[in-house]
């Protein structure tokens, strides 16, 4: 997990290198289709990041065929970024999916026995009910660091502000609490009341799980260098 910090600096380089940094661990910690769910997140990570390029490489082709439009543009490449646009709420609400995607791909962390404790008898093998959910829980990490270097690559990909994306995220966070919160039941079975109000708690609580994750994950992508956006978008990853 540390060789990823010593790799090429390139946006697929890097993420490539994280993405096998953290393999053996998950895998290790997997059993059954879980390991086939990691392979199969990564690809669409990928996917997102070469779609984005490629509207990237349309727009920037759109722009150069006007040429009233070459001076804003010129300005917006001397300033190395741009405002948000409306066209970028894509950004965030793609990586709200893909985020919840990765939370429950591997199990309803709402209930910790649907997770299966023989994914961590390779490393403990007597019964310590603490050690154990940690590892479930660095188990459960590691998809969600994936998202979220994926999330910021993009930004670098795109110049967006950061910043401006994860307030967004925290934008489509805080509507989806809401969202769960009118639907907290106080009647009828006990699962019924306590998936309801622990998808609710989950919701309230992305928010800072999310802004420890960027922290986290600012270790492996601050490095990643975009090439200069005035050559052909699509050599710049």
């Amino acid at each position: 997990m540390i060789l990823p910090l010593f790799s090429e600096n390139g946006l697929l380089s890097r993420l490539n290198s994280i993405f096998l940094g953290f393999a053996p661990p998950f895998l290790l910690l997997s059993i059954g289709y879980e390991a086939v769910f990691y392979g199969s997140l990564g690809l669409v990570l990928i996917a997102w990041i070469l779609f984005e390029n490629s509207l990237l490489y349309l727009s920037k082709v759109k722009k150069s065929s006007t040429s009233g439009k070459n001076l804003e543009e010129s300005v917006l490449l001397q300033n190395d970024g741009r405002y948000l646009q409306l066209s970028d709420m894509r950004i965030p609400l793609t990586f709200m999916v893909l985020f919840n995607v990765a939370f429950f791909g591997t199990g309803n962390f709402a209930s910790i026995a649907s997770f299966e404790i023989s994914s961590v008898y390779r490393f403990i093998t007597v019964f310590s009910p603490f050690l154990m959910a940690a590892l479930l829980i660095f188990k459960l990490f590691i998809p969600f660091l994936l998202v979220i270097c994926a999330f910021s690559a993009i930004t670098k990909l795109l110049e967006v502000p950061r910043i401006g994306c994860y307030f967004l995220v925290i934008l489509c966070s805080d509507v989806m609490t809401i969202h769960f919160f009118f639907l907290v039941k106080n009647t009828g079975s006990w699962m019924e009341i306590g998936n309801s109000i622990s998808h609710f708690g989950i919701m309230s609580a992305q928010v800072v799980f999310v802004l420890l994750l960027f922290a986290l994950t600012n270790i492996y992508t601050k490095d990643i260098e975009i090439k200069s956006s005035s050559r052909d978008p699509r050599k710049v990853m």
